[in-house]
């Protein structure tokens, strides 16, 4: 079965233990049911078609990035779409090129929420929302830094690009409470003493992913790396799921045994 393409946000802070990132916990009923990741989901129509109204990075520049042909802003948006969203957190511009994203927390706009959960379900576009709110989308904000797959007999199987995020201060995060049913902020070495502990169910790629960003003591160090972390070229991470001794384990590209044809 073709892996879906998706874009996941890490959204990353400053805290009481240095970095912080947002960890949320899904519904039981969605893919992934009752596992603890990061916000992110399937791309949709409405994602190609708001290529105008994203900021920062050009149509070539983020296919470039992205290492695609073409659609690479597609993936910007998903991200932020997604994370608006599931946790109500938002990477837009009223104006083109400021410095800063939207303040949600100083609107008074009660329509807010109501538009947020028809945007969730489909019945509103987020062309039209973007447009009738007059916003832009901080596309510059997102910093690309890895690309995984999930193995060919896996399901679901999603072709995720995952982006690093600064979490805007003034925003709060507030769970959709449908597909994300709680959240918390926890540095990376915490989430993996919890994973370790069974309070948190990490996924394979969520749990590399905490595993990497454990390396970083501050959201100065980890914004520098994932700012020109693209440049190095990114390639696709596939696991390849193979049963050693009664136990099914995950191979990755670079172990013994990864099969070269799927390099």
């Amino acid at each position: 079965m073709p892996a879906t393409p998706s874009a996941s946000v890490i959204l990353a802070r400053d805290g009481d233990e240095g970095l912080e990132i947002l960890m949320v916990r899904r519904h039981r009923d969605t893919a992934f049911g009752s596992a603890d990741a990061f916000p992110g989901g399937r791309l949709s129509e409405g994602d190609r078609q708001v290529h105008a109204l994203c900021d920062g990075i050009e149509a070539d520049d983020a296919n470039r990035r992205l290492n695609l042909d073409a659609g690479g802003l597609d993936f910007y948006s998903a991200a932020i779409r997604e994370l608006f969203e599931e946790v109500g957190v938002l990477l837009a511009r009223c104006e083109p090129a400021q410095d800063f994203v939207v303040d949600l927390a100083a609107s008074d706009d009660e329509a807010l929420v109501p538009r947020r959960i028809e945007l969730a379900a489909g019945k509103l576009a987020w062309p039209q929302f973007l447009r009738e709110r007059g916003l832009v989308l901080a596309v510059d904000t997102l910093h690309y830094i890895s690309h995984w797959e999930a193995p060919v007999d896996f399901w679901p199987r999603f072709s995720t690009r995952f982006f690093v995020a600064v979490a805007p201060p003034a925003q709060q995060v507030q769970c959709d409470g449908c597909e994300i049913v709680d959240s918390r902020w926890v540095s990376p070495a915490r989430a993996l003493r919890m994973g370790r502990n069974g309070d948190l169910r990490l996924p394979f790629p969520t749990l590399k992913h905490v595993e990497l960003l454990a390396e970083f003591s501050s959201l100065a160090e980890l914004i520098h790396w994932a700012r020109d972390r693209w440049k190095v070229g990114i390639p696709r991470i596939r696991g390849v799921r193979v049963t050693e001794n009664g136990k099914l384990r995950t191979l990755l590209p670079g172990d013994a045994g990864y099969p070269e044809d799927e390099v």
